[in-house]
């Protein structure tokens, strides 16, 4: 009996994949359980870590998994790291289910920062009054923002908010269009975006209504992650899948 797919995900796309996957495969989809109330998921669901990448390692030969599909977040590069070191342990075929990165347009005003320490204290020359848009990502760094006024956005409470002396949260889940992006940066009068380049078309609004703005985007580039196999679309994913892990009697 062929094993299972195991899908590191949370993302559009490891949802999009498991929904192809099954029923002709039996798909496992691990979550992180950063966010509440996951939206159920096609197949069977883990949430919650593995205990870094010896944890991964036991659980792939323990569920004799035929194939692990990193589909995690763009900024996930620990989960990438553990993924890549498990995978080469048990000798389990692995592909990067890569998200493209989004890519300046014409008007675009993007400042890009490798640090988000770095960018916060860059934060008061672009804007007084800054829409953060940074995810799960640790915010404490934004402690060092003073002189920017932050409203932060995510789907969940952030765990830890930065000590800023004047600071908003709004709890809203994409995905987001044009209007709306346009209407709440006008009307909260946000003056400089902060954002990683997190690709897909859920929150790409944003950055199209800065520039229809005018207003300059601070933007958290990706982080380095492991050179492994990887692809951007979905039916090469599928292809790979056939080729590295057939069903067998087929």
């Amino acid at each position: 009996m062929t094993g299972p797919i195991l899908i590191l995900g949370g993302t559009t796309e490891a949802r999009r994949l498991a929904e192809r996957l099954e029923p002709a495969r039996r798909v496992i989809t691990s979550l992180a359980g950063r966010t509440g109330a996951p939206t159920a998921l096609p197949g069977e669901t883990r949430i919650g870590g593995f205990g870094g990448a010896a944890g991964l390692a036991a659980y792939l030969r323990s569920h004799r998994v035929a194939a692990l599909i990193d589909a995690t977040h763009p900024y996930a590069a620990r989960m990438a790291a553990n993924a890549a070191a498990a995978a080469e342990e048990c000798r389990t075929p692995l592909l990067r289910y890569d998200r493209p990165a989004w890519q300046p347009k014409p008007g675009d005003k993007w400042v890009e920062f490798d640090d988000l320490t770095v960018l916060a204290a860059a934060l008061p020359d672009l804007g007084r009054h800054a829409l953060v848009t940074l995810g799960g990502a640790d915010l404490s760094a934004l402690s060092g923002a003073r002189g920017t006024r932050l409203t932060l956005r995510a789907i969940d409470p952030p765990a830890r908010l930065p000590d800023h002396p004047d600071l908003d949260v709004i709890l809203d889940r994409g995905p987001f269009d044009l209007a709306g992006e346009r209407a709440l940066l006008s009307q909260r009068g946000i003056d400089v975006l902060v954002s990683r380049n997190a690709g897909g078309q859920a929150t790409r609004a944003k950055l199209d209504a800065a520039r229809d703005l005018g207003i300059p985007v601070a933007l958290l580039r990706r982080p380095a992650r492991p050179v492994t196999a990887s692809a951007t679309e979905l039916e090469a994913v599928l292809r790979w899948i056939e080729d590295a892990a057939p069903i067998e009697g087929e």
